[in-house]
């Protein structure tokens, strides 16, 4: 997910109303070949329209991967997107079948891409409202094997209208898109509310308060597919309206979005931690990337079952998106850090090292989205490197 406006602002401007993955929806992947060392190709996806930028990337059951592209289309200059299935070739990609898409709102506004388990393509995102005045979200339908998309407009909350912005994540069946959803009520303040969208009408098949015990603000970040039916919700609980007490927790959500069970903690010994992102295994357990200092200098990875942190690892920044291999023994984290840009580190979640952390732009880079392979053998990985017209590269590691 790349993020639309600062978390930590977020949390400080966020309304509690009474009370971040693109993978292969429902698809289990096989063990990976170990560690990736080395970036095998990079993909400038200028080529397709160098007025767009990627803003997501997402493995394909076939070993194939899909990009989401935004901004204004071609010369037309009129706002837009394009799905751009990115196929594997000599230990690279290259850009297959291009499709229009709906009319995303680019700029910096995001947009996120899902596939489901038959190949169905499935993207959320901004588009300018009927007024001009603001954004509505719109979901874009690619049914597997279909040559156009269809495109519906997420349906109004009965108490707070269309919603601004939002994330979420696609259901095993393809069929329900589980978001986390923000509406701007004021000027910088937000409301935040989950919802079950149906992918095809736009519709809301449910739409729930976060349902957080809090005397602060509880926002959801994130979301993940639960093992059991529902959702997993990464929140972020500032526990006080000072924010000075802030802490993320794991709450679990059914399919119709009422709680299971009480919030976990991620680390319940820190006064204050902030979840960046994180992914859940078939099993439940947990994979959880965070700051643990408000100076920004202290990021980890921590593994969570059973409501308790088994293995604790500190990565070298701060942490944009994290997959793990089907086989639980190694995670992927494309991060930031100062002294070397965006790099895709790899953690050995039984030992809790870093085993190999591959440099992806240096500088002033910023690392974002990560998409493994359905075969497990590569890992795409989105980056913001400074500079000239590769500024927004797809890197293929291996």
């Amino acid at each position: 997910m790349r993020p639309t406006r600062s978390r930590a602002a977020l949390i400080g401007s966020a309304v509690l109303v009474a009370g971040c993955s693109s993978t292969v929806a429902g698809s289990a992947q096989p063990a990976g070949a170990g560690p990736f060392t080395e970036i095998t190709g990079r993909l400038d996806l200028a080529t397709v329209d160098d007025t767009l930028d990627l803003y997501d990337v997402a493995a394909t059951p076939d070993g194939s991967y899909v990009g989401l592209l935004t901004g204004n289309l071609g010369t037309a200059n009129r706002q837009g997107s394009v799905l751009v299935e990115l196929l594997p070739s000599g230990g690279g990609l290259t850009v297959g079948r291009v499709t229009e898409g709906a009319a995303y709102a680019g700029d910096g506004l995001g947009g996120e891409v899902y596939v489901a388990a038959d190949g169905t393509v499935v993207a959320l995102g901004p588009v300018v409202s009927a007024d001009g005045a603001g954004f509505d979200l719109a979901v874009t339908l690619l049914p597997a094997g279909a040559e156009q998309v269809d495109v519906a407009l997420v349906a109004p909350d009965p108490d707070l209208g269309t919603p601004d912005e939002g994330t979420g994540v696609l259901s095993a069946d393809g069929t329900t898109l589980y978001a986390s959803l923000r509406w701007e009520v004021e000027v910088d303040r937000y409301v935040n509310r989950l919802a079950a969208i149906d992918v095809a009408t736009g519709e809301l098949v449910a739409s729930e308060q976060v349902q957080v015990e809090t005397d602060g603000v509880a926002v959801v970040y994130e979301l993940a597919l639960r093992p059991d039916g529902g959702v997993v919700a990464l929140v972020q609980n500032t526990r006080d309206r000072t924010g000075a007490e802030s802490g993320a927790q794991l709450v679990e959500y059914d399919a119709d979005l009422q709680p299971v069970g009480d919030p976990v903690e991620v680390l319940p010994d820190e006064s204050y931690d902030l979840g960046e992102t994180f992914e859940v295994l078939p099993d439940g357990t947990a994979v959880v990337a965070l700051r643990v200092d408000e100076d920004g200098a202290d990021h980890r990875l921590v593994t969570v079952r059973d409501g308790e942190a088994l293995v604790g690892t500190a990565i070298p920044g701060k942490a944009w998106d994290v997959v793990v291999d089907a086989a639980g023994r190694h995670a992927y984290v494309n991060h930031t850090r100062e002294e070397n840009g965006a790099a895709v580190a790899t953690v050995d979640l039984t030992t809790g090292e870093v085993v190999a952390d591959v440099v992806l732009c240096d500088g002033l880079g910023t690392g974002a989205e990560l998409a493994l392979a359905a075969d497990g053998s590569s890992l795409a990985a989105r980056a913001e490197c400074p500079g000239g017209a590769e500024a927004d590269p797809l890197f293929l590691l291996g």
